[in-house]
């Protein structure tokens, strides 16, 4: 398993120069899968996944393609962490897509593999976002 450090520090291997930012914020890996995965460093600030339009605080998480990523109050683009690990490493990313280097590619064996049913117990639809729910 790969890791690089992500902080304010400079021996950090990613370095995020924002003051909500701790000098060691989080660790970026790579599963033996090769998939991108974040685990915060216990950050006085932090670390934040927008997954289905919805910031959450995170201990450790995969990401996945449509994911997005905040540090303290810095948010990054995935591909920054990617590139972290140079174009020669293979990152994927959950929901079948790979990434090596800059650019998006599909990953054709996920793409093949059936996608999981979700089925809630008691949806609603929200009047505000019109997003079907579960009631709680």
């Amino acid at each position: 398993m790969k890791t690089k450090t992500l902080g304010r520090d400079a021996d950090c291997d990613i370095v995020l120069d924002h003051e909500s930012v701790s000098r060691i914020h989080a660790q970026i890996r790579l599963t033996d899968e090769g998939y991108l995965a974040v685990q915060d460093a216990n950050s006085g600030n932090g670390t934040f996944l927008n997954r289905n339009k919805q910031w959450i605080r995170i201990k450790k998480v995969v990401l996945g393609t449509e994911d997005r990523i905040r540090f303290g109050e810095e948010e990054i683009p995935l591909q920054k962490l990617v590139e972290a690990f140079g174009g020669h490493q293979r990152v994927r990313l959950r929901e079948g897509y790979s990434v090596r280097g800059k650019p998006l590619v599909f990953d054709q064996h996920l793409l093949d593999l059936p996608k999981p049913r979700i089925v809630l117990e008691n949806p609603r639809r929200n009047p505000i976002t019109g997003n079907i729910e579960e009631n709680r």
